[in-house]
């Protein structure tokens, strides 16, 4: 006999809620704020979402879906998945990424919300939406799952080297301009620049876009010297530009080690951070 999918999993506000929260925060939330909060945000909405889209696709695997949802993100937040991820990006026409955090793993507390709802969503009448047909609830949440927040090339956070700093930034009361001419002034010159559309890199006089990344290929400080520094800059209200350390490379280090690469991070955005603000501040 065959199991009838059950539309109500789909269809009921905690889901559609949900949903939007996760669109908005993947693409809103995370680039104007960028904070612990956003980060965890969308990992409490996937983890109740993924369970009830299983249980609906797969109606037959009902009672196992939430077991399989938690395994499931346990290895998409590990290092198991990389070798996944960078066979994706091979061919996919928007690359993926993601940073390994266990951290994100205490959202699974949230289960029983996804369980409850599977057991008795048919009860739940206040709930449940009507007259609206399940695949316009079910496409949506396909591409919000596939077109998570965008990785960091695709925002204010592309790099080319092997360290990459998601969401590493100070906030200074200057223009890009004025920031240019005082770290020119104490010997940090910017080797190239380019707007966040271009794929050239040009002349730093060339470009009058909002939001610019820059480069140093070797940028000193206490006699450590750093190559290929990442830099994108983004015009602030009040006369203020936001600076973003993007990455940098690091040799000959294997950053597959989460632990290794939040270490080398940490290290470093204080170390260029400081001596930034040692020469606009």
């Amino acid at each position: 006999m065959a199991v009838r999918r059950n539309r109500y999993l789909l269809l009921n506000h905690v889901f559609c809620g949900l949903l939007v929260l996760l669109v908005l925060n993947d693409h809103l939330f995370k680039t104007t704020y960028g904070n612990w909060w956003t980060g965890k945000l969308s990992d409490a909405a996937g983890i109740i979402l993924l369970p009830l889209v299983l249980g609906f696709v797969f109606p037959k695997l009902r009672l196992h879906v939430l077991w399989m949802s938690a395994l499931f993100f346990a290895w998409w937040k590990s290092p198991l998945s990389a070798s996944f991820i960078t066979w994706y990006n091979q061919w996919a026409p928007m690359a993926i990424t993601r940073v390994v955090d266990y951290s994100d793993l205490l959202v699974l507390v949230l289960l029983p919300v996804p369980y409850y709802l599977l057991q008795r969503v048919d009860g739940a009448h206040r709930l449940a939406i009507h007259k609206v047909h399940p695949a316009f609830v079910l496409l949506p949440a396909m591409v919000a799952f596939m077109a998570t927040s965008a990785p960091y090339y695709y925002r204010y956070n592309r790099s080319t080297g092997n360290l990459h700093c998601l969401n590493c930034y100070i906030d200074i009361k200057l223009s890009q301009e004025q920031i240019v001419q005082q770290l020119a002034a104490g010997h940090i010159l910017f080797d190239s620049v380019r707007s966040l559309q271009d794929t050239v890199y040009t002349p730093v006089d060339t470009i009058r876009a909002a939001v610019k990344e820059y480069k140093i290929n070797q940028l000193v400080i206490e006699g450590d010297t750093l190559q290929a520094v990442d830099f994108t800059m983004l015009d602030r209200s009040g006369g203020k530009t936001r600076v973003y350390f993007t990455g940098m490379q690091v040799a000959p280090y294997d950053f597959n080690d989460w632990r290794l690469a939040k270490k080398m991070r940490k290290l470093y955005r204080s170390k260029i951070f400081k001596e930034l603000r040692s020469h606009v501040e």
